[in-house]
């Protein structure tokens, strides 16, 4: 039994009722936006995704290009007193440096992102996880971008500053977004055809069903910009079947549906997962990008601030 068959369950994983739309409270769009951007602001307070993040990307700068808006996590001994004074607001000195490098995130908004067993459908925190990269990308100084394939496709060339921030939330609170299928071959093209080399670029999908001859375009994507990572986003119930007798599982397309005793196949389909799992890493790892898993139940700043402290020479 294939694990790639099984995204979209109808049953009682983890007291849940299986899929969920991308907006499965009753938050409405503005909400859900406020809702998110608090849990990215929570995130960036733990400090560790953040300073971790900033300590690799952001070089001292040579020479200074201009003045931007005090974060909370800036160096205070940066503040450009001189200028801040003649206003209610704190600057911050920026430098070249800081600005010919930019970040890039390609999000899979496709429909076998919006299952989920936990607090949070895979979905919704991805969109955690990309806004919390753009909020570290601005504050760093960077400009950042994001791609958005899914139902639709929605690309935003890199910008600076909190106004690209919220734009970027915006577009990945949108429900229209979401849907459809991953091709991150085709992704890949856009994004190598239309962004500088000098980026950073993070995939972040749960890289189930994902189409194209993508291993080639990784290298190629990998050999152009500044470093390629692959962020694999997994619900437990994508790796991990329960013991709990039978379930009715059905395809993200709804095309496909089976009856499972899970008692009988958990073994299987655990072994198999896992030996899928590691020969993904294997393939993004042989095609020159980076790797890094993390589970919906996950603190993913814990898990960035150890990769970027055990793999940060590789950047």
């Amino acid at each position: 039994m294939s694990y790639s068959r099984i995204s979209k369950v109808l049953g009682k994983f983890s007291g849940t009722s299986g899929d969920k739309d991308f907006e499965s409270s009753s938050l409405d769009s503005d909400q859900l936006i406020k809702s998110v951007d608090a849990e990215v602001k929570r995130v960036s307070r733990l400090f560790q995704f953040i300073l971790k993040y900033k300590q690799q990307f952001q070089p001292s700068g040579v020479e200074f290009s201009g003045l931007r808006q005090y974060l909370v996590t800036d160096d205070a001994s940066r503040i450009d007193w001189k200028h801040s004074a003649a206003g209610p607001d704190l600057y911050v000195k920026q430098y070249e440096e800081e600005k010919n490098m930019d970040t890039f995130i390609l999000l899979d908004a496709s429909q076998t992102m919006r299952f989920g067993t936990a607090e949070k459908t895979k979905s919704e925190y991805a969109s955690v996880v990309a806004s919390s990269i753009a909020y570290a990308s601005v504050d760093a100084g960077l400009d950042v971008g994001i791609a958005i394939y899914g139902g639709d496709k929605r690309i935003m060339n890199p910008n600076g500053g909190n106004e690209q921030y919220r734009k970027i939330l915006n577009e990945v609170t949108k429900e229209s977004n979401y849907g459809g299928t991953f091709n991150l071959e085709d992704s890949l093209n856009d994004v190598i055809a239309k962004i500088k080399d000098d980026t950073v670029v993070f995939v972040v999908s749960d890289f189930l069903d994902v189409e194209g001859d993508w291993k080639s375009t990784v290298k190629v994507a990998s050999e152009k910009f500044r470093h390629v990572m692959g962020v694999m986003v997994r619900d437990l119930r994508d790796y991990r079947l329960p013991e709990d007798g039978n379930f009715r599982l059905q395809s993200p397309d709804g095309e496909k549906e089976i009856t499972v005793n899970t008692n009988r196949v958990s073994d299987e389909f655990n072994e198999e997962v896992e030996q899928q799992e590691k020969k993904l890493e294997e393939m993004l790892k042989g095609a020159g990008a980076g790797f890094l898993k993390i589970d919906t139940r996950d603190d993913f700043s814990g898990k960035f601030a150890t990769y970027f402290d055990e793999e940060g020479d590789t950047w």
